[in-house]
């Protein structure tokens, strides 16, 4: 019963969604033909008031803090997380299973 109810509220959903989305749609169809008017689209070419010419960039060293530091850090956490998960199979995994003799 619960799985029907479920199926139906479903289906009203995306009946009432599907009619809500429609809605516009239908608005602006059922508008008269002669009362629409046309309107034209003017486009304007805008000029900046002063010209800035792009500055190559000079290409930097990066410093130690990127070079060894951050992959440092994502080596160690790495490890960290693979003794995590050999840990706990060898903690808990191990220990839930006995051998009955």
């Amino acid at each position: 019963m619960r799985t029907v109810t479920r199926l139906a509220l479903l289906s009203l959903l995306t009946v009432a969604l599907a009619a809500f989305s429609a809605l516009p749609a239908l608005a602006a169809a059922s508008g008269d033909d002669e009362s629409t008017t046309t309107t034209e689209v003017v486009a304007f070419e805008y000029e900046p008031a002063t010209i800035v010419e792009s500055v190559p960039a000079d290409p930097a060293d990066q410093p130690w803090t990127t070079k060894f530091l951050v992959p440092t850090g994502i080596a160690i956490a790495a490890i960290a997380v693979f003794v995590t998960v050999v840990q706990y199979f060898v903690r808990v995994v191990r220990s839930r299973y006995k051998v009955v003799e």
